[in-house]
């Protein structure tokens, strides 16, 4: 976009011409101690009495004596302005990222660059209760679409000059800012670098959401798990940052994401620090069962009732033949069907709006709990064994993508296969999790390879006595070989 201009008329031809038909930019022209000068400001994304107050007021009274425009650009700087976030520039590319960021921007004539004084005033959402996270007895606030507000969450604590909190601007055709939070006694170097790399080198025009980022990040985008997790919690962000992990903050985003991601972080919530540790441990070991027969529960029941009969009990053999001779379909068809309308309905109660939300409840209650079973659509026994995956998979909800992919997969090799098929697929996956290798850390660490140190937190909770005493760092984990990103 080129440099900013000593000549007055030309910075005031270029920013009216690259602001034409914008209602809300502002440009205001005057004149201080003998000097023209441009103040402009994007409408509703700054502070109108600040802008007042703090810069027009003070620069209009000045008086003093100055030999160059330059040294009037220094005096205004460092002698009369009154705002504490302050930056110069010399590109407009800048300018205009300041702009659209809340800054007032002064130009002074004969001065080939600018002031960007932040007086930001924009109409922001306040910190509310997390809404994907929920906890009982945590803390009751979540990051904002703010940034500045989400950076002030991190220093609030973690009161360190350790937590550096390293901003960058990326995308090609409009600027985003983008935060890079990490410990510096904590994280690898090489590893912030390599995320910085990263991030820098992603070929976004315009970056929005931070799901926008994630594949950049992500080490390994054709597993069905991935390699970096997102958190709308400040405090879970920062016990991941003082494990020596990453952590990226993208402006416009209530989501922070953090590198690397490790299976078990999918299985720990914020309330387990917080409860007992033989309460945490019987909630942790449920998470873990959840997420086994979500995925190879329906598979298994398709498995057993299409081949392997002799495994079923007697009694309830009979129960599933009678259910199953008047449906048309295989067990394998009927669970493929059912899973699908239960999609279908989930996705429809996450975009309805609120207000008739639950109208898909009361459908889906009568259409699968009992219009099909009633017309021999659907077995009533494969509808129980649906309904449990389900549930089973909301308990680890920060794997419910990978899971609704594997169950259908497993369903599928019940189907053709049997039983034989559901443990080959098992142990593929448990090599598939072994296999991935996030930023030189294993996936499955620290279940594999085993590490005694911290396997404590992992399956069981240990006392927080215990736990006070550990310092672990993803890097040290075993296995991790950082020198490999």
């Amino acid at each position: 976009m080129g440099k900013i201009y000593s000549a007055y008329a030309d910075n005031k031809n270029r920013l009216e011409q690259d602001f034409k038909d914008c209602s809300d930019f502002l440009l205001r022209e005057c004149v201080v101690n003998g000097t023209k000068c441009i103040v402009c400001v994007l409408d509703g994304m700054v502070d109108s009495m600040q802008l007042s107050e703090m810069i027009m007021d003070p620069m209009l009274r000045f008086n003093g004596e100055y030999e160059t425009e330059n040294d009037l650009f220094n005096i205004i700087k460092t002698a009369v302005i009154n705002s504490l976030e302050m930056s110069e520039g010399e590109t407009f590319e800048d300018l205009y990222f300041y702009l659209a960021s809340g800054f007032a921007i002064v130009i002074f004539d004969g001065v080939a660059k600018y002031l960007a004084l932040g007086i930001q005033g924009f109409g922001k959402r306040t910190t509310g209760e997390p809404s994907n996270e929920s906890n009982i007895k945590g803390a009751k606030e979540c990051f904002t679409e703010t940034i500045n507000d989400n950076k002030a969450l991190l220093r609030r604590r973690i009161k360190t000059p350790d937590l550096k909190l390293k901003q960058i601007k990326i995308g090609e055709n409009a600027k985003t800012a983008v935060v890079i939070a990490y410990i510096q006694n904590a994280a690898d170097e090489k590893l912030v670098n390599e995320v910085e790399n990263r991030i820098k080198q992603a070929p976004i025009k315009n970056l929005q959401d931070y799901g926008e980022l994630v594949p950049f990040l992500d080490t390994n985008i054709r597993s069905f798990f991935s390699a970096t997790g997102n958190t709308e919690r400040p405090d879970t962000l920062c016990s991941k940052l003082i494990e020596g992990r990453i952590g990226v903050l993208v402006d416009g985003s209530p989501f922070a994401i953090y590198v690397p991601y490790l299976f078990s972080d999918s299985f720990s919530t914020v309330d387990d620090y917080d409860n007992q540790p033989f309460y945490a441990t019987m909630n942790r070991l449920l998470k873990y069962f959840s997420f086994f027969i979500s995925v190879v529960l329906p598979g298994f029941y398709v498995a057993t009732g299409t081949f392997h009969q002799e495994l079923i009990p007697t009694s309830l053999m009979y129960t599933i033949a009678s259910a199953e001779a008047t449906t048309p379909f295989s067990l394998m068809q009927e669970s493929i069907m059912v899973l699908v309308l239960y999609e279908i309905m989930r996705e429809a109660g996450l975009r309805l709006p609120k207000t008739i939300g639950h109208a898909v409840s009361i459908i889906g209650a009568l259409v699968i709990g009992d219009a099909v079973v009633n017309a021999g659509l659907v077995g009533a026994p494969m509808l129980v064994v649906v309904a449990v995956t389900a549930i089973a998979s909301y308990v680890i909800y920060p794997l419910y993508e990978s899971i609704s992919i594997l169950r259908i997969i497993f369903i599928l090799l019940g189907g053709f296969t049997g039983i034989y098929g559901i443990i080959l697929g098992v142990c593929a996956l448990c090599l598939n999790i072994a296999a991935l290798n996030p930023y030189g850390v294993p996936y499955s660490a620290p279940i594999s390879p085993l590490n005694h140190k911290s396997i404590g937190d992992i399956f069981y909770r240990e006392s927080w006595r215990t736990l006070a005493k550990r310092n672990v760092k993803v890097q040290n984990l075993r296995g991790a070989d950082i020198d490999r990103v």
